[in-house]
């Protein structure tokens, strides 16, 4: 199927398994990447903490490149992920 010929539909589908995808994998990986946070931060916020806070809970939202004006981003073929507090 040519880029051209994709229809929005097509490309809706993907950008929803692909957020799906990355809520999954955040789910999943709770625990590491609290504590990479802990490995790598001076701020030292504790884990209960921060879900009590529900500063573990995020909006996702996915751009793709190729949605762009020309000329804007790496190309197609990428996407860019906003992660919004």
């Amino acid at each position: 199927m040519a880029e051209s010929a994709l229809q929005q539909l097509d490309k809706d589908e993907w950008r929803d398994h692909v957020l799906s995808e990355i809520v999954t994998f955040l789910s999943e990986n709770k625990e590491q990447i609290h504590a990479r946070y802990l490995e790598q931060r001076e701020g030292q916020l504790s884990r209960q903490l921060i879900e009590e806070a529900g500063l573990m809970d995020f909006e996702l939202a996915i751009t793709f490149l190729e949605d762009k004006p020309k000329g804007f981003g790496l190309g197609l073929g990428f996407f860019k992920a906003n992660l919004i507090r």
